[in-house]
């Protein structure tokens, strides 16, 4: 529950002689005029990691295809032909 709800509930509990009261109080003291910053869209770091993230998969697209490496094999002396289960 939000503290504007929590409010809300409290204020009307009030009887007419404390929320007249309240109201006195609130009408005294204006509410402060302060310059509140938004929050960020999204944080930096998600930033800089989609950035990085871009760059790699344009590095990517712009070798795909140009070379025909292939992973090492084991070299055919080293490999067994023995079954492995019996």
């Amino acid at each position: 529950m939000s503290a504007v709800e929590l409010a809300v509930r409290k204020v009307k509990k009030l009887s007419n002689g404390q929320a007249e009261e309240l109201l006195g109080w609130l009408a005294e003291h204006p509410p402060r005029k302060t310059a509140i910053k938004p929050f960020p869209k999204s944080p930096r770091r998600k930033t800089k990691n989609s950035r990085s993230t871009k760059k790699l998969i344009a590095w990517y697209d712009s070798i795909r295809g140009t070379t025909d490496w292939e992973p090492p094999r084991m070299p055919e002396e080293l490999v067994s032909r023995k079954p492995l289960f019996q």
